[in-house]
Order: structure tokens, then C-alpha cells, then sequence
């Protein structure tokens, strides 16, 4: 401290010495469609002591081997325009619903720029180049006779995003909507040549708080929610369909659908079966409507628990858009944030399914999620 000037005032000085902001996470993971493994990360969030973000991390296991490296710049040269780099390397056997194996070898550039007049609104131009390998097994087995050998993909984005939403990871007030463009193929080159358009849509409103009156408590906030989410493919996706085309089921893989196994909606309609549904080429379609109403209970920042109504249906064509007739599914669900990253429990009704004959059987349904952003 300084002494006093002639009008009393004190000069404070205080030494800040940065506490340590790298960690390194190890763990293991399990999932349905890619088995047991483990990963190792190490990310450091304030890089050069000017909050530049690195991380790489590595997952791996009997189905999965995957290698991660990303760069981020919140702000470029002090300035309100962001930017990443990243890379990465997956290898992995999908088991679910026996859609085979695949490796994919790529990076992307992404810059972010304000939007004009909106504080929370941000948009983003990409790029990204990608090339894909298939095995021997599973419906990608089947793609090609050369495991596709050869298959690039060049891309070309744009999204604008808004977000205003409050108390993540499990929001209760506040909005986000995206949209979003990519540019595949033509003069970009590679080999396939499409449009993909995607857009989604989230609100949420607390409808009551209950305790939290005692110094130090938090109270539970009673929260609805509604969300929906669209997407449309123009064009010919060719060997990349598994992963820009889009399926509907389930939770493990594509959009979410709770009260129906995994590809069971299709764009000929609900696939009835013995409950075990493979992946078809058939399975895949160019235009989607997800959406979901919820009331839930957010208890912190680790904990909520929530009563859902699902709806969506898969088309062939973008042109054969019916937002009339949606497979509809309802259900209860728990959800955590833990070391291994978001976990959650959801058991759905099914009011839509069918039995081998083609008459009504709505039945219940067991869903495990990891790893997904509720």
C-alpha cells in the first residue's frame, strides 16, 4: 500500500500470480454402438497466458481409436473475431445395428465474426476436408468394392447461432437457434456433390423455483422446454450417406427418437421387427422434423431428471416434407454429468410401433445415452 495523497486517497497494489489451468483427463467409457474403451486428454484453456485454448485428447478400445487436436482463438489479435484449427483420426467398428466399420482422416478451419446489432449472435464460414476408408463387414462393407478408396469430401460452411440460454449444461431460461449451410463437392471438388441444410431451435422457461431460501442453497427450478429440428440434403451424398445423410431412432446414433430402437423409422415408415433392426441403405433419408416438449427438474449443475413427448418422422426427399405425420414417443428420463462426460437414462413409450403383421404394438423402450449434449 502507498501512502495517502494530500486528499486521503490510497493506492492499492496487488501481485497476481496465475494458478495452474491445464489438466489432463483419463477415464473410461462404454457405449452400445462402439463397445468398452478408455481416452486421455490434456487441454489447457489459457495458452500463452492470453486465453488461447489447446487440447488433444485420444479414445480407444476394442471398437474405437480416435485422435482429436484442436486450436481455439476466442479473439484474434485482441479483436471480436474467433478462430479454430483442428484435426483428427477416428477408427471405429460400429456394432449397433451392424453398420460396419470406418476410418476418417480430416481437419477443418473455422473464423467467427459478430453479428451486426446482436450481442449473443455469432457467425460462422468453415472448411473442411475429409477422406474415408470403410472395412469389410456391416451394411459400410457393402458401399464399395474398393472400401472406398479415394472417397474425399470437400466442404464449405456457413452457420449463424444464437444463444442466450442460462444454468447449462441442463438449460432453464433462455433460447438458442442455429442454422446451418455446407457447400460439398462441385468446384470445391472431392467426390461427392451436395447441399446440406440444418436448423434447430430451443427455448426454455422456469415455471417455479422450490427452496434455495438459506444462505449457500440453490433452488430447484421447475423448467418446460420445447425444441425442435429440421434438416434437408440436396443433391447426392454418394459413399459419405451414413454420416451427412439422416436416420431416425433412438438415441445412440443420428436423431433422436425416443420409444423407437435404433433405424427403425425409415422414409417408407416404421420398420416392424423382432426389436433387432440392422442398418439398411434404406435406412437413410434426405429431409427430417425432430421435436420435443419437456417439464423437468433441475436440481444443480449435475443432476435432472424430466417427463418428455417426442415427435419426428424421416423422408426420402427433401420435396416429400409432410410435418402431418410424425411418429410420436413419451416417456420419463435421468440425466448426470460425470467424469465420463453427460450420462442418461430414458424410458420412452412408443405410439407408433407396429408388430411383423402391420398392426398397432406401442410398446416401451430402454434407452442409455453417453456422451450426447442434452
Amino acid at each position: 500500500v502507498r501512502p495517502a495523497n494530500e486528499a486521503g486517497d490510497v493506492d492499492i497494489v496487488f501481485r497476481v500470480k496465475e494458478k495452474r489451468t491445464g489438466n489432463v483427463n483419463f477415464g473410461a467409457s462404454v457405449g452400445q454402438g462402439t463397445g468398452l474403451g478408455g481416452f486421455i486428454g490434456l487441454e489447457q484453456p489459457n495458452l500463452f497466458g492470453k486465453c488461447k485454448r489447446g487440447s488433444v485428447q485420444w479414445q480407444f478400445g476394442q471398437y474405437i481409436n480416435d485422435f482429436n487436436s484442436s486450436y481455439t482463438d476466442p479473439g484474434i489479435r485482441g479483436s471480436l473475431i474467433s478462430g479454430q484449427v483442428s484435426a483428427y483420426r477416428s477408427q471405429a467398428r460400429y456394432r449397433i445395428a451392424d453398420l460396419g466399420r470406418s476410418t476418417r482422416t480430416g481437419g477443418s478451419v473455422r473464423v467467427g465474426f459478430p453479428f451486426p446489432e446482436s450481442r449473443f449472435t455469432r457467425v460462422f464460414v468453415s472448411y473442411g476436408l475429409e477422406s474415408v476408408r470403410y472395412g469389410q463387414d456391416g451394411l459400410l462393407g457393402t458401399v464399395t468394392t474398393n472400401s472406398c478408396a479415394g472417397c474425399l469430401r470437400s466442404t464449405f460452411g456457413v452457420d449463424v447461432s444464437r444463444d442466450t440460454r442460462l444454468d447449462m449444461p441442463f438449460p432453464t431460461e433462455g433460447q438458442f437457434q442455429t442454422l446451418s449451410a455446407q457447400f460439398n463437392g462441385g468446384p470445391l471438388g472431392g467426390s461427392a456433390t451436395y447441399q446440406r441444410y440444418t436448423t434447430e431451435f430451443r427455448s426454455y422457461t422456469v415455471l417455479a423455483r422450490l427452496g434455495g431460501s438459506k444462505p449457500g442453497t440453490q433452488p430447484l427450478r421447475l423448467t418446460f422446454g420445447l425444441s425442435a429440428r429440421s434438416g434437408a440434403l440436396f443433391g447426392d451424398a454418394g459413399d459419405f450417406f451414413w454420416s451427412q445423410q439422416f436416420s431416425l431412432g433412438g438415441v445412440q446414433f443420428g436423431e433422436m427418437l425416443r420409444g423407437y430402437p435404433e433405424f427403425s423409422i425409415t422414409p417408407a415408415g416404421y420398420l416392424a421387427g423382432t426389436g433387432t433392426y440392422n442398418a439398411r441403405r434404406e435406412s437413410f433419408g434426405s429431409a427430417f422434423f425432430a421435436s420435443t416438449a419437456e417439464i423437468g427438474l433441475r436440481f444443480n449443475q449435475y443432476v435432472y431428471i424430466n417427463a418428455f413427448y417426442d415427435a419426428g418422422n424421416l423422408w426420402a426427399r427433401p420435396r416429400d416434407f409432410d410435418p402431418t405425420r410424425l411418429y410420436r414417443g413419451s416417456g420419463l428420463g435421468v440425466s448426470t454429468v460425470t467424469p465420463l462426460g453427460p450420462l442418461g437414462i430414458d424410458y420412452a413409450y412408443g405410439f407408433d410401433r407396429r408388430d411383423a403383421n402391420g398392426l398397432p404394438a406401442p410398446r416401451w423402450q430402454l434407452h442409455f445415452r453417453l456422451g450426447q449434449v442434452f
